[in-house]
């Protein structure tokens, strides 16, 4: 195991034995500037994701990097890339413990000179000069923040950077064509040290350490309501996404599930639109997920979802065994699987426009029904032969 496989497990779970109390981890020293080059050995992570190293509740049209920078105070970390051919994009800093610290999304981020940010209302989302630089700084976020700049907070050991892609277009890669932003640590003394990506044998995570299978690990998801409840989420502790909100509900194993619902609109992105356009929410995903490992198994999102003339779409949510049958593309009922103990749903809305007043971010936490409206997703049980009796909508 590489030292960088190795401070990041203590930073996530502390370098002690895991006890069943789950008291959290234990602090990693902060590395001298000395030992710059060996604390920081390499760059991002392999992806992250369903299909690689499926944890924490991931979105299977995202895709996920991760960088470790020495939480040494003075250090930066300066990252140049290119904006990707996707939806959305952002660089999130977390605590060891899977707190938000600091945050940039895509509409927050300057391109360099004579650039193009095709994430902006309008914008040419095939431009040509689309080159962005942000700087990571190890301290506590100033009354008056520089623009490109994300500040970690206080913090010891190392600082979780992480990268997300939603999204990409059809036909580009999980980086939406534009490859991983390259990565440079700064030292307080101003030393550099040029970061290459980690090899597959320096994955960051395992997941069996990482997040062990145990509700112990998760106590909100006692809480978490029985379908058709909803219970509104922020993800806290679970290296959210801030720009995300989530509902999650339980539904009953070995059941069929129907979720309706009225879909908001998303900004179109997925077929290589060439202008960026807004919608009443960017992104918008609904997902089956396994309460124990933390893993995805499936995912709708907004712009496969078949809708009626009202924008209403229907969703079933049943094992394979028991999917109903007839349903097919062009059918107008989506369907998601619940194999291997996927009876966690959790709906995801991502950055609102400031108008949708029905959004989950919008929502009254202890009644999200009454705010969202007919946007709120609706659960009801049926028969499979029920479900089968309805023939295709569409």
């Amino acid at each position: 195991m590489s030292a960088f496989s190795k401070a990041v497990r203590c930073l996530l779970v502390g370098c002690a034995t895991i006890s069943p109390t789950m008291t959290g981890p234990a602090p990693v020293t902060a590395a001298p500037v000395a030992e710059l080059s060996a604390n920081a050995a390499c760059g991002w992570s392999p992806r992250i994701g369903a299909g690689t190293l499926n944890i924490a509740y991931p979105d299977t049209f995202a895709n996920y990097w991760v960088t470790l920078v020495p939480a040494v105070p003075g250090t930066t970390l300066t990252i140049r890339g290119t904006f990707p051919h996707a939806r959305y994009m952002s660089f999130t800093a977390y605590t060891r413990r899977g707190h938000v610290s600091g945050a940039l999304n895509d509409q927050l981020i300057n391109a360099d000179p004579a650039g193009v940010n095709p994430f902006v209302d309008g914008a040419d989302r095939n431009a040509a000069s689309r080159e962005y630089t942000i700087r990571v700084v190890v301290g506590e976020t100033p009354p008056q923040p520089e623009p490109n700049t994300l500040h970690t907070g206080d913090s010891t050991g190392f600082i979780p950077v992480v990268y997300r892609v939603y999204r990409p277009d059809a036909g580009s890669d999980a980086t939406g064509g534009a490859g991983l932003p390259r990565l440079t640590v700064i030292s307080a003394r101003g030393s550099r040290l040029d970061l290459s990506d980690c090899a597959a044998t320096e994955t960051p995570f395992d997941p069996h350490v990482t997040f062990p299978p145990s509700r112990l690990r998760y106590p909100s998801l006692t809480q978490v309501p029985k379908a058709p409840d909803w219970q509104s989420a922020t993800g806290g502790g679970y290296f959210p996404n801030p720009d995300n909100k989530y509902l999650a509900t339980l539904l009953d194993p070995g059941r069929v599930a129907v979720v309706r619902g009225k879909l908001p609109t998303a900004a179109p992105t997925h077929q290589g639109q060439p202008t960026m356009r807004s919608g009443e929410v960017r992104y918008w995903s609904l997902c089956t997920n396994n309460p124990i490992s933390t893993a995805v198994t499936a995912c709708v999102v907004d712009d496969e979802l078949a809708i009626d003339a009202e924008g209403r779409y229907t969703v079933v949510v049943s094992s394979s065994a028991d999917r109903p049958t007839g349903f097919t593309d062009g059918c107008g009922i989506g369907w998601l699987p619940t194999d291997g103990g996927s009876d966690l749903l959790i709906m995801r809305n991502l950055l609102p426009d400031s108008d949708f007043a029905h959004s989950i971010q919008a929502a009254d936490p202890a009644a999200p029904r009454a705010t969202m409206g007919p946007y709120y997703p609706e659960v009801q049980y049926e028969s499979r032969a029920e479900v089968e009796s309805w023939g295709c909508t569409q």
